[in-house]
């Protein structure tokens, strides 16, 4: 038994050791037949040149703060206040933002103050349209972030659901903004009075001409006019010199009834007088929106909101008119010292122009001190810089300290030649400026060269474009010869362009692929060999290619040959013949570079 089973044992075993054998043979055969496409993605990208120049080090001012829509407004507008509002620590710190809801008006000049500096004067306002419905705002109202809407308009979309259906009490919710995408809520709308602070400067220079025994006094609409302003050193409200100011403020603000407040002065109290009248104006505005609107096609949903909003201004109208009357302002008992003050020019519009210290250096030459200065200047303008108030512009111009940071300023460059011939020498007196001649010429030829520069730079930035776009458009006959690319050709162009597989060698497209700048040649109609994927084979027109695509080209062919006739490759072995598929062996050798 033991001697059998011995037998037994024997006589199987070889069999299993016969069939190990030939699932091993069969595995290496395999692995013969089966052709690595690991170069299509084992590719890594060229390596990085180093940096010429090392990163500039850029050092953040004492002065920077991170953008906030709060203190855009606060240094962009000036504002009506309640009468009641407690005014005295915004007064001592003009960067402190005012409470929002004790905001009761929002004043918004018509014209920019480079357009002031650069004109002198202003044909066309900037009061713009509005957002929604792309008209002049009619009873414009300004939201929290800064952008004025008609009030109708604003109504319209806060009450109105996204379906288009009314939602009762809607009013109380916020929504986004139009143009930003702030919350909005209806009680935080502020009105808005636009400021002709251009007007107001016209009115100034006609009683400056008239001011004068001579008739028929004219001077150039370019002549600017500017004021004398005074500025208390403990106080953060400037206003032109008169005989109304400086005055006691004590804890409160001006009243927006006090000469020049409304254009000079960033934070005034209202008055139920002002109230009133600039509620009867937005009434009026609604009234004449509506009767335009019922000429025309009438729109049931605008002409509601109309309704709506004509029916909110009468119920504010009826509170303004509630209102107590205002106490006057009583003028100083004693005029502040010289010494005490601030003593500066600004645009008659009420504007951030101001004269350059150079030009300031030429007045004190003239009058000795800046008490002396004329309460109105006129002067010719040769140039303008427009900057932005921050600690260092408030160290160097201790008088602008009253200004919030992040206003906008313009500093004018005076043209006195000009001056002198444009203003009669019976309205201003003459100011001597030859000895400060060289001083002018050097800032004057500083000018051009810095306009030149900027010339330059903008023709620069102009051809650029127009210049890559030439080097950038493909010949129209290359793009055709792209089309009749074949499958494995158009996959070595997307390998090579986009997948260096060799980032070393500097070839370019022509080099790789010589065949590509020509188009194809007709294929001929005799039959070619077919690929894996039963595409005709490419000829080999690559010659003149480098090596290590020819060596691309002979594996490809090799891997052809082998998939269209397997038993020259596999060899005659005795055995059932089975057709078998070759093998694509991708793996994951370019994993690293990504």
């Amino acid at each position: 038994m033991g001697a059998s089973s011995a037998r037994t044992i024997q006589g199987v075993a070889p069999p299993a050791h016969a069939g190990v054998s030939s699932s091993g043979e069969s595995k290496q055969a395999s692995k013969k037949r089966a052709q690595s496409l690991n170069h299509l993605l084992a590719f890594t990208l060229p390596p990085r040149a180093p940096p010429t120049v090392g990163p500039r080090r850029v050092r953040r001012s004492d002065s920077y703060r991170p953008f906030s829509r709060e203190r855009y407004v606060n240094a962009q507008y000036r504002f009506v206040v309640k009468p009641t509002f407690d005014s005295q620590r915004h007064l001592n710190d003009p960067d402190l933002p005012l409470p929002w809801q004790d905001v009761v008006q929002v004043l918004v000049p018509l014209t920019s103050d480079a357009v002031v500096a650069a004109h002198g004067t202003a044909e066309t306002d900037q009061a713009g349209t509005c957002p929604i419905c792309l008209s002049p705002p009619t009873a414009p109202r300004m939201t929290r972030c800064g952008h004025v809407f008609c009030y109708a308009c604003m109504l319209h979309y806060l009450i109105v659901a996204e379906n288009g259906t009314r939602t009762r009490g809607s009013m109380r919710h916020a929504k986004r903004c139009p143009i930003c995408w702030d919350d909005v809520v209806a009680r935080d709308l502020k009105a808005v009075l636009w400021v002709d602070g251009q007007h107001e400067a016209q009115r100034h220079r006609r009683a400056f001409l008239e001011c004068h025994t001579e008739k028929g006094l004219s001077m150039p609409d370019d002549v600017l006019i500017l004021r004398l302003v005074e500025r208390p050193n403990d106080a953060c409200v400037a206003l032109p010199r008169s005989t109304t100011w400086p005055i006691e403020l004590g804890d409160r603000s001006l009243l927006c009834s006090h000469p020049d407040a409304l254009l000079y002065a960033r934070c005034v109290r209202a008055t139920p007088e002002h109230l009133v009248e600039s509620l009867r104006a937005d009434i009026a505005g609604v009234e004449a929106a509506t009767k335009e609107a019922q000429a025309y096609e009438p729109d049931e949903l605008s002409l509601e909101f109309l309704r709506v909003a004509h029916e909110q201004l009468q119920e504010q109208l009826l509170t303004a008119l509630g209102m107590p009357s205002m106490p006057t302002e009583r003028p100083a008992s004693e005029r502040t010292a010289v010494r005490s003050s601030y003593f500066y020019f600004q645009a008659a519009s009420g504007q951030y122009v101001f004269l350059h210290p150079i030009d300031i250096k030429v007045l004190l030459s003239r009058f000795q001190t800046y008490a002396n200065f004329p309460d109105t200047l006129a002067v010719a303008v040769q140039g303008a810089d427009e900057g932005t108030v921050d600690e260092a512009l408030r160290k160097k111009c201790k008088y602008l300290a009253h200004l919030p940071m992040s206003a906008d300023v313009t500093f004018i460059e005076v043209d006195w030649a000009r001056t002198a011939a444009d203003v009669p020498a019976s309205v201003q007196p003459a100011i001597p400026w030859e000895p400060w001649a060289d001083v002018l010429a050097q800032r004057s030829q500083r000018r051009q060269s810095k306009a030149a520069r900027e010339e330059k730079y903008r023709k620069r930035a102009q051809k650029e474009p127009q210049k890559h776009r030439e080097t950038n458009v493909w010949p129209e006959e290359q793009s055709l010869a792209d089309d009749q690319l074949s499958f494995r050709e158009a996959a070595m162009v997307g390998a090579e362009m986009y997948f260096p597989m060799h980032p070393g060698a500097a070839a370019d497209d022509e080099s790789l692929f010589p065949s590509m700048s020509t188009p194809a040649p007709a294929r001929p109609t005799e039959r070619v060999a077919k690929t894996v994927w039963g595409t005709p084979a490419a000829s080999q027109t690559h010659s003149a290619a480098a090596p290590d695509t020819q060596h691309m080209d002979e594996a490809w062919h090799t891997l052809e040959e082998r998939s269209g006739n397997p038993e020259q490759s596999e060899g005659k072995r005795p055995g059932p013949k089975t057709k078998r598929k070759p093998k694509l062996i991708l793996t994951g050798g370019g994993r690293a570079a990504w």
